[in-house]
């Protein structure tokens, strides 16, 4: 990994030592991520690298590649971007190696965690399946009892669906993300920190046709899901 992290040294005449302590902080953070990155996942070398100047965009630290001379000129993270990136970690543990049934996405000021379609729901239902209710109950009781709000999203492909329950995604993605929702309330979530909305097929992860007007099956099958928005107390209501 031919990518490093460097520091512009300032000439200033006080401050350093808290600026010291802030920057230890945050690489210790950083370092963390990145191990557990390691152990939970194959890496691979582009998405790493992505991974790893995303968080540095978002930390206010410039990636240094190989030849180039540029060095860091942002200021260290504050309060807020610390405790975004604890989260981050910590949901991270709590998912382990579950890839089958989620993935995570890490974003500046939250963590998303995809629940996919296939996993958590039989074709045309909107009920959990026993299997998903296994893996919420991991993460679940411990995102209950922290300062997290969630956003929970559900999203469908573009097959129209036209059954006597669901006349259209849109009751099914709604009926999908309170499924969920309903779960975590009733592993001791408030629902005063829950937001609920169906997406239908409005905001796919993958294009479901390609240019030709066809359905792409596997992009279809990925843009089944819930979403879960995960944010630092309070911040949801910003979106």
């Amino acid at each position: 990994m031919g990518d490093s992290f460097k520091l512009k040294k300032r000439a200033r005449g006080g401050g350093e030592g808290n600026w010291a302590l802030t920057l230890a902080d945050m690489m210790t953070l950083l370092l963390c991520f990145f191990v557990l990155l390691l152990t939970i996942a194959d890496v691979d070398q582009n998405k790493y690298k992505s991974v790893s100047e995303s968080m540095a965009e978002a930390m206010g630290v410039e990636v240094q590649g190989a030849g180039e001379g540029s060095f860091v000129t942002r200021v260290p993270i504050n309060t807020d971007q610390r405790n975004i990136f604890e989260m981050q970690i910590e949901i991270s543990r709590l998912v382990g190696r579950e890839t089958d049934a989620l993935k995570i996405k890490m974003r500046p000021d939250s963590v998303e965690v995809i629940l996919k379609g296939a996993f958590f729901f039989n074709s045309g239902k909107a009920d959990l399946t026993k299997q998903a209710e296994k893996v919420l109950s991991k993460i679940v009781p411990t995102l209950a009892k922290s300062p997290y709000d969630i956003v929970v999203e559900g999203h469908s492909d573009n097959i129209p669906i036209r059954s006597k329950q669901f006349p259209s995604n849109w009751e099914l993605s709604s009926a999908r993300a309170s499924a969920v929702a309903r779960y975590l309330i009733k592993s001791g979530f408030s629902k005063n920190r829950i937001k609920v909305m169906g997406m239908a097929d409005t905001a796919p992860m993958y294009p479901n046709v390609d240019k030709a007007g066809r359905s792409i099956p596997e992009n279809q099958k990925k843009n089944r899901r819930v979403t879960l928005l995960v944010f630092p107390a309070g911040k949801n209501a910003e979106k």
